[in-house]
């Protein structure tokens, strides 16, 4: 255990749980482009040419994106691949496409999007992050990821990026049945590493992130505003603290 500062806040720690996308590796580098892939497929499988303005128009609204701003309390920043697949199938109802059909065309997007834009390839940590978590690690604190992506996923990103070892335990959307901010994912971290809840951090960018903290009751949740995504004035609802990114986080 040792006392770890957040910012200006110390805190004796055990065990610290990241978020992944918007914490430690860039979000809008990784999903923007996925976004427009599957509009791509949509467009072309459901032959919505003439109507593509609209389509994307609705798609960004209905994910809570204006421009480069992206809603804090919006779909965007935290619906695993399978919630995705319901919010185009319900687009596309408006659209006109029936439901189920859909549905269906917006897994099989979800799927050749994964095929055509290698998104563990493509993902970048923000400056700095690898060193901050080296350090966390010599110094003896576990090291956790709790994600909404895929668990084989966020392994195979954290191998490509070259931290992997790093990290004691990887908790993905598909290892729970609910997902942030249900605890499930703290419980399930907790119970796998045997720590102590009230000498637990949770760390993330993201309102989901700092609530699944708070359900967790762990010892202490963090906010960050790297991504950009939610303010701090968004974040302070749910966490202890803010930090502007994993870089101000020191081994005291």
């Amino acid at each position: 255990m040792r006392e770890i500062a957040y910012g200006k806040r110390p805190f004796e720690t055990e065990l610290i749980i990241f978020d992944k996308d918007g914490t430690l590796t860039d979000f809008k580098k990784i999903w923007f482009p996925i976004l427009e892939k599957r509009l791509q497929i949509l467009t072309g499988k459901l032959h919505l040419k003439n109507r593509e303005r609209e389509f994307r128009k609705l798609t960004y609204r209905r994910f809570g994106i204006n421009g480069e701003r992206i809603d804090p309390y919006g779909p965007f920043p935290y619906t695993p691949p399978h919630e995705d697949e319901v919010i185009f199938a319900t687009i596309l109802y408006e659209l006109g496409i029936p439901y189920e059909q859909g549905k269906m065309a917006a897994r099989a997007s979800v799927a050749e999007a994964e095929q055509e834009i290698d998104r563990i390839t493509i993902s970048v940590l923000y400056e700095g992050v690898r060193e901050v978590l080296q350090r966390l690690h010599a110094g003896g604190v576990l090291l956790t990821l709790a994600t909404a992506d895929l668990t084989d996923i966020a392994c195979d990103t954290l191998k490509h990026l070259g931290i992997y070892g790093l990290f004691d335990y990887v908790v993905g959307a598909d290892m729970v049945t609910h997902n942030k901010p249900h605890p499930e994912m703290i419980e399930k971290t907790l119970e796998a590493l045997n720590v102590s809840r009230k000498k637990t951090c949770m760390v993330g960018d993201s309102i989901v992130d700092t609530e699944m903290g708070r359900r967790g009751e762990v010892g202490l949740v963090v906010g960050v505003t790297e991504s950009g995504i939610a303010a701090a004035n968004d974040l302070s609802h749910h966490a202890d603290t803010v930090i502007s990114s994993v870089r101000d986080i020191h081994v005291l």
